[in-house]
């Protein structure tokens, strides 16, 4: 073949060369479909095909002309170029309209996997969380519609929330539990203060019935004393003997003042006893009255944060999450990662709020 024969293919597809830069001198709207198709059967239906035409025709001349092939490649390449110019506008415009559908759906899935994660870590309730906050986010969870705007996801919205539910109320079981028995050791500890109340009421009635005991035998020590001195007097004189009345006068006296002194310090002490008691009763009382308004400040100000609180926990959790996959684990394992920093399940770790 001659070298005007074998260059006949190339002269013809370069002679449609200008046709279909005309027929390709426009850009539409890639956010129509109609624009989006129109570039894109351009590049699939007229300058692709004649790219493979040209390819044909250029191994079908190389083929039979070796020497001139330096020639043909050059031919080719400078017809390839100029249909490389006159597609990459079109392929430019629809693949960029298709990497934004691409990221607007990535977006949608991203937001229905945080929705979802909203109802996962519901069941992560704070630290020392009590059973009225416990129900109050049980409730929350429970209220939660995964048949409304989860789309695709919606069977794993629901299996969250349920399970969400379920480690929610074994929560609440357990903290119930723990509120019971801090009432229990709260009645047991105003028993034993009663208890302790009654044995000191015991121990001094005890002590006074020894004092009185004391009494009656010191009057019957006194007695024997008393006949003792009489039978040495007797022998006495006169003056001693009324020296000896006068004495013995003075001591009952006196015998009958320590009684009455007696008896007034046992009135005082009983006196005491009472108003210390009295006292320990509305200490009691003022104590129990500041613990009920403490668990009504805390519950009011609890529910105050709540709110703001959950959202937080929810954002740091979510954002330690995504530090997770940042790295390299899976989502699964990530989520579990930020399930067992949160439960203080990693020695030397935390997660900050």
């Amino acid at each position: 073949m001659s070298e005007v024969n074998e260059l006949v293919e190339f002269d013809k597809i370069a002679a449609g060369i200008k046709g279909m830069q005309e027929q390709g001198n426009f850009l539409p709207d890639m956010s129509t479909k109609e624009g989006y198709e129109a570039s894109k059967r351009f590049v699939l239906d007229v300058t692709t095909p004649t790219r493979t035409k040209l390819d044909k025709a250029h191994k079908t001349a190389k083929s039979y002309w070796v020497a001139g092939g330096q020639n043909v490649d050059a031919k080719k390449n400078e017809i390839m170029n100029v249909l490389v110019d006159i597609q990459k506008p079109h392929q430019e415009a629809y693949k960029e309209f298709d990497q934004i559908a691409k990221d607007k759906k990535l977006k949608f899935e991203s937001d229905l996997q945080d929705k979802i994660d909203v109802i996962y870590y519901y069941r992560v309730t704070p630290p020392n969380a009590n059973s009225t906050l416990i129900a109050e986010i049980i409730q929350t969870c429970g209220e939660t519609d995964t048949q409304e705007g989860f789309y695709h996801k919606t069977t794993e919205a629901a299996a969250v929330r349920l399970e969400s539910l379920s480690s929610l109320n074994e929560s609440l079981m357990g903290a119930v539990a723990h509120e019971a028995e801090q009432e229990r050791q709260a009645q047991l500890a105003e028993e034993n203060r009663i208890r302790q109340i009654e044995m000191d009421k015991q121990q001094e009635s005890m002590r006074l019935q020894q004092e009185e005991m004391n009494r009656k035998q010191e009057e019957i020590q006194q007695k024997e004393y008393e006949q003792d001195a009489i039978a040495i007097k007797a022998e006495q004189e006169k003056n001693q003997i009324e020296s000896d009345r006068k004495l013995k006068i003075k001591n009952e006296e006196r015998a009958k003042q320590d009684e009455i002194d007696r008896k007034k310090a046992a009135t005082e002490r009983e006196e005491h006893a009472a108003k210390q008691a009295e006292i320990a009763a509305e200490q009691a009382k003022q104590e129990e009255q500041a613990r009920q308004q403490k668990i009504a400040d805390d519950k009011r100000e609890a529910d105050e944060k709540r709110a703001s609180n959950n959202s937080h926990v929810t954002k740091c959790k979510k954002q330690a999450k995504e530090s997770f996959v940042a790295i390299g684990l899976s989502e699964g394992d990530a989520v579990k990662a930020v399930q067992a920093l949160s439960g203080n399940e990693i020695k030397n770790c935390s997660i900050n709020y």
